[in-house]
């Protein structure tokens, strides 16, 4: 007993009982405030790319948003959190719930529930159904299906063959989906035909309606324009309108029409397609562009221009994600000197002062050559005619001088989609509508690469060299003076 009491009293007993006292106070401490975080729901993404976390732009839409959103994740049951990517879409989905009152996410076993998945299969338009870890976002009546591969993106490593994953998109396509579905009823757009039009490309109109817009068309030389048409989709046409079909669309445009022209240079005179242009002060370039400044042009051809964007809401979208546009023997759109003072035209896109319109086009260079005409050039304008009569009337017009930029394979291999973005930003401009939100990809740890330059990497080298030299040197001197100590 005396012994016991005794090393009670030695400095080193008190010192041990306090350092496990502590330890045992911190690892109560570190339960405690784990349960606390687990009721309470509290967590930090320490990812350096926030991947489990909302960025501020989709956190900022949900702020505003104003109707109720459901949110189905089409998971098996157990399967929520199986995948590292599952686990960050089961961790998003919570933050969208948490950001919003009007969203509600319910998960549903695509196993268990075969006639919900067939029923908005259905109402998406999509005949080969949705696949399992699908995402249906729905409001109203507009729904939105999202692909588990639009979600992820992947690189091929071309030496192994290796699948890469080079960026995570769950974030952007839910707030993307949300955004389409509660944007109101699809606007209605008709692509005008009757005078040897080339048709719409069945990928443009399904992109198109993956934006929350309807594409139809009208042959407006034979019948009246749809009462519930929206938007007017013009194409530069084989032969010229009719007369009564110049009529058809001026009525429309005089009414708050709304119009998206994609035309072309031309030879032939097309008098009535060129009078209803007339009427919002603009004239189709008799010539065809060639950018002089490299810097401009693509492939290193004068006539892959790549346009100069101005200062237009329409580019917002374009501009903040970096997109590519690229116009393939583009014409200019000149504005008449002679027009109404309601019209208000405002350049898009345009070329460099040292591009060149080619008059004959017979010419076999390439190089500015005399009777050119010389730039700059308008490519793309958007043109509003507001006036009033018993009321304020607002018409809307965007005209691009070229159609072949609308070429899936020119938008998707050498625009990056950009040039579909451009049309897409045009048609909500046309409608008043927001250009859109633009969430940025993640890119998931260790994907990038690490970029030093020499004095780093210098740097690197002397530390790891030095660091166990000194290592040893502390270890002998401590050696040293124990041993002759």
């Amino acid at each position: 007993m005396n012994q016991f009491i005794k090393s009670m009293k030695d400095k080193r007993f008190r010192c041990g009982t306090f350092s496990t006292a502590m330890m045992l106070f911190a690892a109560a401490l570190f339960l405690l405030a784990n349960l606390l975080a687990g009721e309470f729901n509290v967590s930090r993404d320490l990812t350096e790319e926030k991947i489990y976390s909302l960025s501020r732009r989709s956190l900022d839409f949900l702020a505003e948003l104003d109707r109720n959103v459901n949110i189905y994740p089409l998971v098996r049951t157990g399967n929520e959190r199986q995948t590292y990517l599952m686990a960050i879409m089961t961790q998003l989905l919570t933050e969208y719930e948490d950001a919003s009152g009007y969203i509600r996410v319910e998960y549903r076993d695509p196993m268990i529930n075969p006639a919900f998945v067939h029923q908005y299969a259905a109402a998406a338009g999509i005949e080969g159904g949705i696949g399992e870890n699908s995402i249906i976002v729905e409001s109203g009546k507009g729904v939105r299906v999202i692909s588990p591969h639009n979600m992820i993106a992947w690189d091929i490593n071309v030496q192994t063959g290796e699948e890469l994953l080079r960026s995570i998109n769950i974030e952007t396509e839910i707030t993307r989906a949300i955004h389409s579905v509660t944007t109101g009823e699809p606007s209605v757009v008709y692509h005008v035909t009757g005078s040897g039009e080339l048709a719409a490309d069945p990928q443009f109109i399904n992109f198109l309606e993956s934006e929350n817009f309807i594409m139809r068309e009208a042959n407006l030389t034979l019948h009246d324009i749809p009462e519930d048409a929206d938007i007017l989709f013009i194409t530069i046409p084989a032969r010229d309108w009719t007369e009564l079909k110049a009529e058809r669309i001026l009525d429309f445009l005089i009414n708050e029409g709304r119009a998206f022209f994609a035309l072309d240079y031309t030879a032939e005179t097309f008098t009535y397609m060129n009078a209803v242009l007339a009427a919002y002060g603009l004239k189709l370039g008799d010539y065809v562009v060639l950018e002089g400044d490299p810097r401009r042009v693509f492939m290193g051809t004068p006539l892959y221009v790549i346009p100069g964007n101005e200062n237009h809401r329409i580019l917002e979208n374009i501009t903040e994600r970096n997109l590519a546009n690229l116009l393939v023997i583009a014409t200019g759109i000149e504005e008449l000197e002679i027009r109404r003072a309601s019209v208000d035209i405002a350049p898009i896109w345009t070329t460099s002062r040292e591009a060149y319109g080619r008059i004959d086009p017979v010419a076999d260079t390439m190089s500015q050559i005399p009777g050119d005409t010389q730039g700059p050039f308008n490519l793309a304008v958007a043109v509003t005619d507001q006036f009033f009569a018993d009321r304020t009337y607002i018409t809307r017009l965007v005209v691009v001088g070229n159609s072949a930029f609308l070429d899936d394979d020119l938008n998707r291999r050498y625009a990056g989609g950009g040039n579909w973005q451009f049309v897409l930003s045009s048609l909500r401009w046309l409608q008043g509508q927001p250009a859109g939100i633009f969430i940025p990809p993640r890119v998931p740890p260790g994907t990038n690469p690490l970029m030093i330059n020499d004095f780093q990497a210098n740097a690197v080298g002397a530390v790891t060299l030095a660091l166990p030299v000194i290592t040893l040197g502390i270890g002998i001197l401590v050696w040293y003076r124990r041993r002759y100590s």
